[in-house]
């Protein structure tokens, strides 16, 4: 079975609603999926800037590209 790696990325300052952006990406397998979703896991430290990364793996379905997306937070 294939997967999808969805990669979330928030990004804002303080002030300011926050902007999260979907990104979509194929993987051949759940194990290659889980292993590339370790690479994508951080938070950014800096005063008054929001900046985190998270990423999980899903099965992909027949119709599903891969896409760059924002999202609503």
């Amino acid at each position: 079975m294939k997967f999808m790696l969805i990669v979330i990325i928030t990004m804002g300052a303080m002030g300011h609603d926050p902007k999260t952006i979907e990104m979509r990406i194929p993987q051949k397998n759940k194990a290659e999926c889980l292993k590339s979703a370790k690479t994508f896991e951080f938070k950014l430290p800096i005063p008054g800037i929001v900046v985190s990364m998270t990423s999980r793996c899903e099965p992909k379905s027949d119709e599903e590209q891969p896409e760059v997306k924002q999202v609503e937070t």
